[in-house]
């Protein structure tokens, strides 16, 4: 059985595909299986994934008939295949250092209690180039799961690229797949949160992920279609009622939410405002009417 399953999902990314499989192939640590998963790409892309299948770490390329209509269902489908001890979901437009999987693998072997391990990544753009560094996550942490969920997760997703992360599979128990696929585009996000309750949660100090930023991936459409918002809110309230929040807490989170709308540009506002619960409705107003 390989220490490692790497789950490789793709859809149209055929400019980005092969500097992405290398980027796993060329890894120090060598010891795992990838599957890679293809959503009934319309591109190059399958063709040009064909040219590694000769590497017998690649056990399994599977195309869909049809385009599933979400990442999300791939992931559950390459996690109903995976052998390894440890999962890696590797998204398609992303590239890794060759460290990052021993890196990562070792603080998991280290520390039983650590059942998430990820890097800081560096911001690319579609040729490769460095845009971003976040500063807010250049130094090394170490959290308890339950209480990262009651604070950082309440605000925004803390592992925004999943190709940051390396983490155990049993604890794929706990994830409830039927209500991540309910969300477009943060079911990510929300995978986290059920994944981290009960263990402890690790970032190392080292940028070892490249996190590729385009017109076409999931995050910029997010941000324009203001889902970050509609189904951030959502999550939040998932964790209220999941979770011993105070009411303190839950109103400042929903102020938070309702100031970040506000002040968020290219989103049509009132038509998220629209999905959006009474009382960012009302903060909402409030903010307009005093212009902060």
């Amino acid at each position: 059985m390989p220490k490692v399953t790497v789950i490789l999902p793709n859809y149209n990314h055929q400019d980005y595909i092969e500097e992405r499989i290398e980027s796993i192939l060329n890894q120090e640590f060598r010891d795992f299986e990838l599957i890679i998963l293809d959503d009934a790409s319309i591109d190059k892309s399958p063709e040009n994934i064909r040219k590694f299948l000769t590497d017998s770490r690649i056990i399994e390329f599977v195309i869909n008939d049809q385009n599933s209509g979400s990442t999300f269902i791939q992931w559950e489908k390459g996690l109903q295949k995976a052998q390894g001890e440890y999962i890696w979901i590797a998204e398609s437009d992303d590239i890794a250092d060759k460290r990052f999987l021993s890196e990562l693998i070792t603080v998991l072997d280290n520390d039983p209690k650590v059942g998430i391990a990820f890097c800081p990544s560096v911001w690319i753009d579609d040729n490769g180039n460095k845009i971003l560094e976040p500063e807010h996550e250049a130094e090394e942490d170490f959290w308890q799961g339950n209480q990262l969920i009651q604070n950082e997760f309440l605000a925004g997703n803390l592992i925004y690229n999943a190709s940051s992360a390396v983490f155990r599979k049993d604890l794929i128990k706990k994830v409830n797949f039927s209500q991540i696929r309910q969300f477009k585009y943060t079911g990510d996000w929300l995978f986290w949160v059920q994944l981290i309750s009960d263990v402890q949660v690790k970032r190392i100090g080292k940028r070892l992920n490249f996190f590729r930023r385009h017109p076409n991936n999931v995050s910029f459409k997010s941000e324009r279609d203001g889902l970050q918002f509609i189904e951030g809110i959502k999550i939040a309230l998932n964790i209220f009622k999941n979770y011993p929040i105070s009411w303190t807490k839950k109103r400042k989170t929903m102020l938070f939410w309702t100031k970040k709308l506000f002040l968020s540009e290219n989103v049509d506002k009132e038509a998220v405002l629209q999905k959006m619960p009474f009382e960012v409705k009302t903060y909402f107003a409030f903010f307009k009417l005093f212009g902060k």
